[in-house]
């Protein structure tokens, strides 16, 4: 068996290499840090930015809520008026992005609730009419559906907003191994959802 040692100059390059790389991962973080700190003392530019860089993660995770993509942009704008509001009392500033998080997945919940003390007989008249139409919806949708709200949330960013495990860790503020740990007993439930009702795993 051959054995092979990297030269001196070989790991000076790929310590440089890290060094690169730790340094474009950690200057958003800078830069965040100054744009809360700047919004945080009112100003609505810093704020706007800070809105366009979380605006389609914020809009993922109040639809995994809504299943509605009008009313999660809705609740996201409605979330990003109460974090300016409330801004000023958050006091650890590099928790924004869970902390913005939290606030619109909180304002989804009051819309669905909302939504909820609204119900009238008529609607549940216009459900019984409409019953026959459940055989449309997709199957795999039904299965995310009855995930727990957590893993629902996660499907959605991940699988329908892209969104990688760096940017759902920093987004929700827990760590990578927690989210591959998550997503994979969500799948396994989905699994099992889509076993139970005959759905063949060559048509997913």
């Amino acid at each position: 068996m051959r054995l092979f040692f990297s030269s001196k100059s070989d790991n000076i390059a790929k310590e440089k290499k890290i060094a690169v790389e730790v340094n474009l991962i950690n200057e958003p973080d800078k830069q965040e840090s100054r744009l809360v700190e700047a919004a945080a003392s009112s100003d609505l530019e810093s704020f706007g930015k800070l809105c366009q860089r979380y605006y389609s993660a914020m809009v993922a995770i109040s639809y995994s809520v809504l299943g509605d993509h009008q009313l999660a942009e809705d609740a996201t704008q409605e979330g990003f008026a109460r974090a300016l509001v409330n801004l000023r009392n958050l006091k650890n500033k590099a928790k924004f992005a869970p902390w913005l998080a939290a606030i619109c997945r909180n304002v989804a919940k009051d819309i669905v609730a909302a939504k909820a003390r609204q119900v009238t007989t008529e609607d549940f008249s216009q459900a019984a009419q409409n019953s026959n139409s459940d055989e449309s919806i997709p199957v795999i949708r039904r299965a995310i559906e009855q995930l727990p709200a957590s893993a629902k949330e996660l499907i959605v960013l991940r699988y329908y907003n892209n969104l990688s495990y760096e940017e759902i860790s920093s987004v929700l503020g827990i760590s990578k191994a927690t989210i591959n740990g998550r997503l994979t007993r969500a799948k396994r439930k989905m699994k099992k959802y889509l076993r139970r009702h005959s759905f063949l795993e060559n048509q997913l």
